[in-house]
């Protein structure tokens, strides 16, 4: 039988642990003989500190006093020797010195226990809640300069006395109310309230955290939060009660709202399947929750000891149970863990166990509770989100994120890894002919094409956009040369999309670890290896120097250095031919911007066209280009013998085509060189129209006034309607160079170039070929009865101070003769 009374308090005691109240066993002689652990949370002495101690040498009691018994201490003391229990509010002082508030309940214990204790004392703390007070005391007497409600009223509930903060949270004056039965504020729901209220101050029980609906005079009602006590006479005889009503109807308002957010909560907490288990150390014996066996996939009858469980684990994860197991048995408090089983049908789970160990007086575990979660979908997410993290999502290859990773581990085992930089020449012009769609299947196919073309071992990962980064380890320079000419020979083969043949050059950057190198050094070797490699036409490959970079020809460096390239002198035009293929003759001539960077030498404008269309760069040098051009074409239409009708082509952006000032930027170039608007044609893709289906009418109806032509360049590759170009004013299309290139080859691009002919016919248009290269394509386009052209067949774009020597050059050939390509 005393076994079961200390199994009780055992019990009791630990499930007040969970809640946070400590719970101190006494004996007689007001001596520590149990402390639990909320006990050790609450006053900051452990176990061992407290038992055999008088409580009164600890300090605890009576906060605000010097240490010894006070007058609370004898107050409770006096109460327990009635043989009646006590309870109330007290301040208490932590270890530490921190003062505290606290409710306590302190009993005294009769019969016999195996542990010795007379008196037990059950205490929290109840800092939070005084404070909740103290914050809705100074709110009501700032909103309402009221205090609480205080009613006293006799055994037969007739009220006797009734404060001001009654009758302003009430509305009836005490002379109303004195005399009164307390019914004149309950109603009929309160019938059991009241029969449970009533016995337990009958009984001289403190009561408290009571809640009723109380009325009011003006017939409303309120929720009110009541403590109520006995009042006794000097003889100790009861005479009534007294209670302390708080209005409540917000907090209640609240509790609701919080209410119906909790049971949402517990909802969410069934569908997350939480399981718990049960193992008493003594006897073996094991107790589990129906959703443990679910989680499991076991019976519920099945064996939950710990050597089933352990069956169940993954093997891999045998070894981490078996150490939790080890580390609770001798004498960790807690475990928090996660493991894989294996469940009966072979599916795999993963669980997170949180097990408490519960000890007994000597220190020893008695019991351990395990709460168990099932977390595989989480763990599923994860294992998704990782790869994700980690990988491209496009083309499923490691992203940037992951190829640093790789390369930085390749440094620390020293095993002399190489980087390779692969960027895709002039792909924005396939995303904008061919859609961003396609153009990310072109994407694809490259990665895969990467893959195929390097070694194994080797890693390949999609930077961002059109670059791929590739990792190498154990690669010396002579090696590196190969496989990167692997790599653009595997570009060089036709791409098949949506039914095209679409070609890619890359140009590779190449990076050899040096002894100081860090994997972002490396990458940024690479990308400047990639970018001379372009400036120098693309298609081609690059080694990283240290001599000639400087590190520093990131695409941030080329921005910064564009910003300062116009006033710096480095950018220049070069000019390449328009002929007439019935005569042979050039008729004009298209300028072309390049960059001679102080550092890097000549890059392309597919390099750095889009970063000044970005920053807004292209305005300024848009307007040098325009007014540079019209002069040094005119200059020519004046001082060379032949060239008195040349055309001027000029390329703008779309973003000068919407700037309000560009029609007095063209007229005012124009007048300063003196050229014949007439001659002057400003090219613009057809890609950027169908980017700017809305371009300022005013602003083509005024360049249309001046006499000038538009252009559209690369024609063929966007979606242009007949009724578009009309609007549009143009006067020539630009057959794009990759219908020329098609030519003799596929019969796709000569059927195109009939129809963009047909179409041309219709409007009144003229029309050039773009990137006419061999004799072969010549034929053809006069075979289908092109008659504007230009490409390397002829000359590659010249500097200024070439033009002169070429046109006499070419003056001087055999009429009828093939035309020669002719060095700048």
């Amino acid at each position: 039988m005393a076994e079961e009374h200390h199994d009780d308090l055992i019990m009791q005691s630990l499930l007040l642990d969970e809640i946070g109240q400590s719970v101190i066993g006494m004996d007689a002689r007001w001596r520590i003989t149990y402390w639990n652990r909320a006990s050790e949370r609450l006053y900051g002495y452990s176990q061992s500190d407290a038992l055999g101690a008088r409580i009164t040498d600890l300090a605890i009691v009576g906060g605000t006093e010097p240490p010894g018994p006070g007058a609370t201490i004898r107050e409770i003391a006096d109460t327990v020797a009635r043989g009646r229990d006590w309870a109330g509010e007290l301040w208490m002082r932590h270890r530490t010195g921190r003062d505290f508030p606290v409710h306590a309940t302190v009993s005294p214990i009769r019969g016999r226990h195996t542990v010795p204790v007379a008196v037990v004392a059950i205490s929290k703390d109840i800092t939070d809640r005084k404070h909740s007070e103290a914050i809705l005391r100074r709110l009501s007497a700032m909103v309402e300069s009221s205090g609480d409600a205080i009613i006293g009223a006799d055994l037969a509930g007739t009220i006797t006395s009734w404060n001001a903060g009654a009758t302003r949270m009430f509305g009836w004056s005490s002379r109303d109310a004195i005399g009164q039965s307390y019914r004149l504020l309950t109603t009929r729901d309160d019938a059991l309230f009241d029969t449970a209220v009533a016995a337990r101050i009958g009984s001289g029980t403190f009561v408290t955290g009571v809640e009723a609906r109380w009325r009011c005079k003006d017939g409303s009602m309120i929720d009110v939060e009541l403590t109520v006590s006995p009042v006794y006479d000097p003889d100790g005889a009861q005479v009534g009660a007294s209670a302390i009503a708080r209005d409540i109807t917000e907090i209640q308002r609240l509790k609701a709202a919080a209410a119906a957010e909790r049971e949402r909560l517990l909802a969410a907490q069934e569908m997350a399947h939480v399981g718990s288990i049960e193992y008493t150390v003594e006897t073996g014996e094991t107790w589990h929750s129906k959703e443990f066996s679910r989680i499991i996939g076991r019976q519920e009858d099945a064996s939950d000891s710990r050597e089933a469980m352990l069956e169940l684990t993954h093997p891999q994860d045998r070894e981490l149970v078996r150490e939790i197991w080890k580390s609770l048995d001798n004498g960790a408090d807690t475990a928090d863990f996660e493991y894989r089983i294996i469940r009966a049908d072979g599916e795999k789970r993963w669980l997170h166990s949180r097990i408490r160990s519960v000890k007994g007086p000597d220190g020893n575990p008695i019991r351990f509770l395990d709460t168990v979660l099932d977390i595989t979908d989480r763990k599923d997410a994860e294992q998704i989100l990782e790869w994700r993290a980690r990988h491209d999502a496009l083309t499923g290859l490691p992203n940037r994120y992951m190829i640093t990773e790789v390369l930085q581990g390749c440094l620390e085992r020293s095993s002399r890894p190489v980087v390779m930089f692969v960027d895709v020449d002039r792909f924005k012009l396939i995303n904008d002919g061919i859609g961003h769609g396609a153009g990310d299947t072109i994407l694809i196919h490259l990665g895969e094409r990467l893959k195929a073309a390097v070694r194994t071992g080797d890693t390949v990962a999609r930077f961002g956009g059109d670059e791929f980064v590739i990792v190498c380890e154990n690669l010396m320079m002579r090696g590196a040369k190969v496989l990167a000419e692997r790599i653009r020979e595997s570009t060089r083969r036709p791409f098949e999309v949506d039914g095209r043949q679409i070609y890619l050059n890359v140009s590779v950057g190449i990076a050899l670890a040096g002894d100081d190198d860090t994997a972002e050094l490396m990458l940024q070797g690479a990308d400047s290896a990639m970018y001379r490699a372009k400036s120098a036409g693309g298609d081609s490959s690059a080694f990283y120097d240290v001599r000639m970079t400087g590190r520093a020809a990131g695409r941030l460096d080329l921005e910064s250095d564009l910003r300062l390239a116009l006033g710096r002198g480095e950018l220049s035009l070069n000019y390449q031919p328009i002929m007439d293929l019935s005569t042979a003759s050039p008729v004009g001539f298209e300028a072309l911007l390049r960059w001679h960077h102080h550092e890097h030498g000549l890059i392309m404008p597919d390099t750095f066209i889009p970063i000044a269309e970005e920053t807004g760069l292209i305005l300024p040098i848009g307007t040098w280009v325009l007014q540079e051009a019209l002069r040094q074409v005119q200059r020519w239409r004046t001082d060379v013998p032949g060239a008195g009708d040349f055309s001027a082509a000029v390329n703008i952006s779309g973003r000068q085509l919407l700037a309000k000032d560009f029609p007095d930027v063209v007229e005012g170039a124009i007048l300063s060189s003196g050229i014949a608007p007439a001659a002057v044609d400003l090219e613009v893709t057809e890609t950027v129209l169908m980017k700017q289906p809305d371009l300022p009418k005013e602003t083509l109806q005024r360049l249309h006034s001046l006499g000038i032509g538009l252009s559209i360049d690369d024609f063929g590759t966007g979606y242009s309607s007949l009724s578009y170009l009309r609007w549009l004013s143009a006067r020539t299309l630009k057959i794009d160079r990759t219908f020329v290139d098609e030519l003799g080859r596929n019969p796709h691009g000569a059927t195109i170039i009939e129809l963009v002919l047909g179409m041309a016919g219709s409007l009144n248009l003229d029309v050039i070929a773009e990137g006419v290269e061999t004799s072969d394509q010549l034929s053809e386009l006069r075979r289908l009865g092109v008659r504007l052209a230009q490409g390397f067949l002829w000359s590659k774009p010249l500097p200024p101070e070439s033009v002169p020597a070429w046109l006499t050059a070419l003056a001087t050939e055999a009429p009828g003769r093939e035309p020669a390509k002719h060095a700048p």
